[in-house]
């Protein structure tokens, strides 16, 4: 798995609650970093490439977050405020699952296909996942990041629809990520 700057940086920060500390120490883990850097992802899926970005050299409590997605070079879907810990293709390379427990950018889930046609978008705060741990900013543990057994069901959907995908949760049940966003949505 690969992990963003500021995966790595959530994920030290957040380890403090996992450890069981104190939840007044839990606070200034919980607040943007300070330091100015940028970085950048990519996962390549035979003709289609991920690219994804972070950027605070303007400002540190604001950064840039982008998401990019090429199919043989060409962009064919660019994101703002998009981030994801990564991404699970179908056997075919035909579509995509994005996944993240962190709060910040706020997208929890995506799912899109190779022409760049966005099939879910999911964020965290307008949808009200099951969490098992989260914090207020950074933390929103939903899905399993360890071992998320991502699968996709129906090889060929009906064009412009979602696939059948499963997942594993945080507590370890495989759960389809329709039924599980749209159970959020409801829980806002």
């Amino acid at each position: 798995m690969q992990l963003t700057s500021l995966t790595k940086h959530c994920a030290s920060r957040c380890a403090l609650a996992a450890a069981g500390a104190a939840l007044p120490a839990l606070a200034p883990a919980d607040t943007p970093p300070t330091a100015r850097t940028q970085s950048e992802s990519t996962f390549a899926f035979g003709d289609v490439s991920i690219k994804q970005s972070y950027n605070s050299m303007k400002d540190p409590t604001s950064p840039e977050f982008k998401l990019r997605v090429y199919n043989k070079g060409k962009l064919v879907l660019e994101l703002n405020d998009a981030g994801f810990d990564n991404f699970y293709p179908a056997p075919d390379n035909q579509a995509f699952v994005g996944l993240s427990n962190q709060g910040w950018p706020a997208t929890a889930a995506i799912v899109f296909d190779k022409n760049g046609k966005v099939l879910l978008l999911a964020r965290h705060g307008t949808t009200r996942f099951g969490y098992c741990m989260e914090t207020s900013t950074f933390l929103k543990l939903w899905y399993d990041a360890q071992d998320p057994q991502v699968r996709f069901l129906s090889a060929k959907p009906a064009p412009g629809k979602a696939p059948g995908i499963t997942l594993r949760d945080c507590k370890g049940a495989t759960v389809n990520l329709l039924d599980i966003v749209s159970g959020a949505a409801e829980r806002r």
